[in-house]
């Protein structure tokens, strides 16, 4: 394996993450009054500082402030932990006749380095009696982060400003050693569920390594947390950087190491103007790693506004590996597992970086929400009914200087999704389907039909100045700064709908209809692909279409060097050794886990992803991104054996799911007030 190749191995497995916590506290203890903003460890007797509320508290007791203290900032300049123990992933590395490949050891105690308040138990910070809350402020001379707490977190009507996370050289020289502090968390680090009510997070800094180590990744500018909870919340103008870069914003685990079906959910808050810079980018405001590889677990955004993230290089990075580089995700950055998005407003956001294409079509860059393309099975559904998810960029730069060489539109990526599930009732911009997992015709998997849209009052293709106030119509803070998109100028909170977006969404629940289909052969031929191309032509009056398609595909075919180092062309081969060079012999061979990945799934792929090309070269009235969506499949095909091959039975239905109005906004305030909701995160004024 070449250098470049396993160094990319060893860089992107950063994205693996765990955490732990169920929310439970043990004991109910009377509350702890803070009644100074002194920053001290002993203070007088009679004097309650937070560092020594937080020394003397039981887990899970409430720390509460003194009345006197509302609107007060705590300045905090002591480093109470040079090395806070939270757990983390361990990975590591194995030979395969491919290459090196990094693996799950397990999750294990892990150094992140300074904080100025650490604690191994719940802990409970609670603000809500305090009118204008309380503020957290690290101002110490040296880099440290606000808060990391090895349990889980309860936080209200807290603000925290100021941490920084930053990766130091810890290394011994022996390689089982742990090489870099772990920069993680700016303001909080939390192995547990990160509870967060009505708190703001602002100008918090992680600044990761640049090292080929395999703790490079830099996480979660103002919060990494095994799960999150945020309710209420204003996360803005923090950064990440490093070699790995992910979570500008909001850094979720999403429930690692952990049993339970719990996830993570965002509500009513405000994701605005964060960045994250490096060579292996990902999710600008928010990334949900799922729970880590095969857990599955769910991250729910509802009610949020997430604009003016962007994720870009990090300066000075050298031309070879720029030329390796991923930036995706402006908005949201999901790898495992499930993402909902209802009732959202996504917009503003932008990804800059240096272009390439991979095998079958795959692109390094991808705009505002972006979900991981896996060599394997890693992503079920993402949802999103009742948002506006437009006006969201991907900015391509020139590798020789690195000005701007084109953008884009680019607000929707599916990557290797395996369901796309609208719940009605959007305004989007443009969906990128290119990458999403092809239609697989396994008995009893239902997968035929991957693309659940469009659905009761969907539109697409639609300007975000068309259905947001983009010039007097948002409202923005008055405290925190973006560090992304328009950097220094105050960051947008939320924005105003108008044109379609207002009054569409039913007060009355909607029933949404998906359509489900597979296929089974009991002996013979397997000419579905044929089968499939012969329908598509007479279904939308495309004369001599199936032909030429297949003419070129095979011509395709003909070309392919699937062993760059060998002599000649070495076309894609079936299991048994035999070449693939015509349609026929293009079939899904799986296996059910690690299909996308094997090379003699190839040509299967390739089919339908050239496929969905000549069918938007074709223009074909009324056909939207999605080309053959659920109606298509209805028109197409009906249960039972095909005509033209009566060995091939097709099993096609319908599943049905209710899209409820949700019924306050971002702001508390009612949906539905004169009439119908609107569609995003608030309801106009």
């Amino acid at each position: 394996m070449n250098k470049n190749l396993s160094l990319l191995i060893l860089l992107s497995c950063f994205l693996l993450c765990s955490g732990c916590g169920d929310g439970s506290d043990d004991t109910d203890y009377p509350p702890l009054i803070v009644n100074s903003l002194q920053d001290a460890q002993d203070p007088p007797q009679g004097t309650i500082t937070l560092r020594s509320a937080l020394e003397e508290a039981h887990s899970g007791q409430s720390i509460q402030f003194d009345a006197a203290l509302d609107g007060g900032t705590l300045a905090l300049t002591i480093v109470g932990e040079a090395h806070s123990i939270l757990k983390g992933e361990v990975m590591g590395m194995r030979e395969e006749p491919s290459g090196p490949v990094s693996y799950l050891v397990g999750y294990f105690d892990r150094d992140y380095g300074k904080s100025a308040l650490y604690a191994r138990k719940n802990v409970v910070i609670d603000a809500s009696a305090l009118p204008a809350g309380i503020t957290l402020a690290w101002t110490g001379t040296e880099d440290a982060r606000v808060l990391a707490v090895y349990g889980n977190l309860n936080l209200s009507n807290v603000t925290i400003t100021g941490g920084r996370s930053v990766a130091e050289d810890i290394a011994t020289g022996d390689p089982d050693d742990q090489p870099w502090t772990l920069a993680r968390g700016g303001a909080l680090a939390v192995w547990g569920t990160a509870r967060l009510v009505n708190c703001t997070l602002y100008d918090n800094h992680c600044t990761g390594d640049f090292d080929s180590s395999r703790d490079r990744g830099a996480f979660g500018g103002g919060v990494y947390a095994n799960r999150v909870q945020l309710v209420g919340c204003t996360i803005g103008g923090n950064t990440v950087t490093g070699g790995g870069a992910a979570g500008g914003g909001v850094y979720s685990v999403g429930g690692a190491d952990d049993s339970s079906a719990q996830g993570s959910t965002i509500e009513r808050c405000a994701v605005t103007g964060n960045r994250i810079a490096g060579l292996f980018v990902y999710g600008a405001g928010v990334y949900s790693d799922g729970g880590g590889i095969g857990n599955r677990k769910r991250l729910t955004l509802t009610n949020c506004t997430i604009a003016q993230n962007l994720a870009e290089p990090s300066a000075g990075l050298p031309p070879f590996l720029l030329a390796m580089g991923y930036w995706r995700g402006g908005a949201v950055y999901v790898s495992n597992g499930y993402l909902d998005v209802i009732s959202c407003t996504i917009t503003q956001n932008e990804v800059y970086g240096y272009p390439r294409t991979d095998d079958l079509g795959k692109r390094n860059l991808a705009g505002a929400i972006a979900a991981t393309i896996g060599n394997a099975h890693a992503l079920e559904d993402l949802v999103i009914g009742q948002s506006i998810v437009s006006g969201n960029t991907v900015f391509e730069l020139d590798p020789a200087d690195g000005t701007v060489a084109d953008s884009y539109a680019h607000d929707i990526f599916t990557g290797s999704l395996f369901y796309f599930k609208s719940r009605g009732y959007n305004r989007l911009g443009v969906i990128d389907f290119s990458q999403i997992l092809v239609p697989v015709g396994e008995s009893g998997w239902l997968s035929l039909c991957r693309k659940h849209y469009p659905k009761q009052g969907d539109a697409d293709g639609v300007a975000a100045d068309a259905v947001l106030n983009l010039t007097d119509g948002v409202t923005s803070s008055e405290v925190i700064l973006s560090a992304g998109v328009g950097a220094g100028t105050p960051a947008a909170l939320h924005y105003e709908p108008v044109g379609s977006a207002l009054d569409r969404v039913p007060e009355a629940p909607v029933t949404i209809e998906e359509t489900y289909a597979d296929y089974s052969i009991s002996v013979g031929t397997d000419n579905f692909l044929s089968i499939f191309l012969g329908r598509v032509e007479n279904h939308y009056g495309l004369a001599g279409f199936a032909a030429d398609f297949t003419s070129d595909f095979e011509d395709f075919l003909q070309t392919v060097d699937s062993d760059a180092e060998t002599a000649g062309v070495q076309p894609y081969t079936a299991p048994n050794g035999d070449p693939i060079l015509t349609l026929a012999e293009s079939q899904w061979f799986g296996p059910a886990t690690t299909w996308p990945k094997e090379l003699y799934n190839y040509p299967y792929i390739e089919f339908w992803h050239r496929l969905d090309s000549a069918l938007a070269a074709e223009a074909i009235p009324g056909m939207g991104p999605e080309l053959i969506g659920d109606g298509a499949w209805q028109a197409l095909f009906s249960s039972g054996p095909l005509v033209e091959n009566a060995n091939i039975r097709m099993r096609i239905g319908t599943d049905a799911a209710s899209a409820v109005l949700t019924p306050t906004d971002q702001l508390g305030n009612p949906r539905a007030r004169s009439s119908d909701g609107d569609i995003g995160a608030i309801e106009a004024q």
